[in-house]
């Protein structure tokens, strides 16, 4: 972190992974109040701009995000990580949960780092995200002694194929509330404005807000473009609103956005369906499992936020969860969601217990590659 009587800069990484993009720096580059540090990264991101212009936001949740990384001193992680959702529109930084596309470029700023040191053809290291209190293993190709670029590994919603970077989240339910089902109900009934929603509140990797797309009048196979319309964004923000009520996160559930913007997630669920995607390519029905599409952050999603598909995959393995009601049965661990870009494949390892079943573990299949190496500048932050 270096100041001036004009700005401030941190050096950092901007780097791409899964199919969001978020700046990535090691903890001693961030003021040490939580205060300063937070308006530091507001300020950094360009918020609060719908456009983001005055930063390095794009616009969007999926590329308004950062990850702190630092060696672990803990015995059973080689890194340890936070992640922050920062605003787009509200200034503030959520530090609630964590972000499955991202983790995909941990191991990849560790090793360009120097905090894991590469074993080619693949480094293999433990992370510890300290949002959530839990463990990924990650697979990292190497190529020359550093993170492998290259490969044939092709994620919907990212231009070609990239080297496969396999990330497995170890005992990931009750990420954030410490409860599978963080009600006891595997379908409950919240009210907004005189209408009532039945929706499943699950947590494995973040907690989701799962309802059916047709109680919202929608079939389902909408684009983002389709979903940008003010009412229906308030509406489910406010139903989001009241699932955070519900599980004590707020007060009220209109200060949720400012609050907990970014978790809970909030996701529309329908049948196996056949769409159009947003780049013009045809999804079939019979490739699916289950179809949904995800609002984070108050803004439909381009693809699909991978927390919320980890979470997603893990509730059709739920009987009696509205993902179970839709999804086709299972004869496998593979989970395939459609979204608007594609697909996504959530490797579920559940087993059987004597009360809710145990999800063991989930699996993801992403590719990460480095942007940008340099300096970030911002307005200095208050003293």
């Amino acid at each position: 972190m270096t100041e001036t009587p004009h700005q401030s800069s941190l050096d950092g990484r901007l780097i791409r992974g899964g199919t969001s993009r978020g700046l990535y720096l090691t903890p001693g580059e961030l003021p040490d109040d939580a205060d300063r540090r937070d308006e530091a990264l507001v300020d950094l991101f360009g918020t609060p701009d719908p456009l983001q212009i005055d930063g390095i936001g794009g616009g969007n949740s999926h590329t308004s995000k950062v990850m702190v990384v630092a060696a672990s001193d803990r015995d059973d992680a080689d890194v340890d990580y936070t992640f922050g959702q920062v605003g787009i529109e509200n200034a503030v930084v959520d530090w609630s949960g964590n972000c499955g596309n991202l983790t995909s470029g941990v191991g990849v700023f560790a090793l360009l780092s120097g905090l894991v040191d590469p074993t080619p053809p693949e480094t293999e290291l433990t992370l510890y995200n300290t949002n959530t209190e839990t463990f990924i293993d990650q697979v990292v190709p190497v190529a020359d002694g550093r993170p492998a670029v290259h490969g044939d590994y092709r994620v919907d919603g990212i231009p070609g194929t990239g080297a496969r970077i396999d990330s497995y989240f170890r005992d990931p339910a009750g990420a954030v509330t410490d409860e599978l089902l963080p009600t006891g109900d595997r379908v409950e009934t919240l009210t907004v404005g005189g209408d009532t929603y039945d929706v499943s509140i699950v947590d494995v990797a973040n907690p989701n807000v799962l309802l059916r797309a047709r109680d919202l009048g929608l079939d389902g196979t909408e684009l983002p473009a389709d979903l940008q319309d003010p009412d229906l964004l308030d509406r489910l923000e406010l139903i989001r609103g009241a699932a955070c009520e519900r599980l004590g996160l707020v007060d009220d559930r209109r200060d949720a956005a400012d609050e907990r913007a970014a978790v809970p997630q909030i996701a529309l669920v329908s049948e196996p369906q056949s769409f159009t995607t947003a780049g013009g390519e045809r999804v079939e029905a019979t490739d699916l499992d289950v179809t949904a599409r995800i609002v984070t952050t108050q803004t439909p999603h381009h693809s699909y936020a991978t927390t919320g598909a980890m979470c997603l995959a893990a509730a059709t393995h739920l009987d009696g969860t509205i993902p179970a009601e839709f999804a086709r049965p299972a004869t496998g661990t593979d989970v395939s969601i459609g979204h608007p870009k594609g697909t996504i494949t959530i490797g579920v390892e559940s087993s059987a217990g004597a009360g809710e079943p145990t999800i063991d573990r989930v699996r993801v299949g992403r590719t990460a590659r480095l942007l940008v190496d340099g300096e970030f500048y911002y307005h200095r932050a208050s003293e």
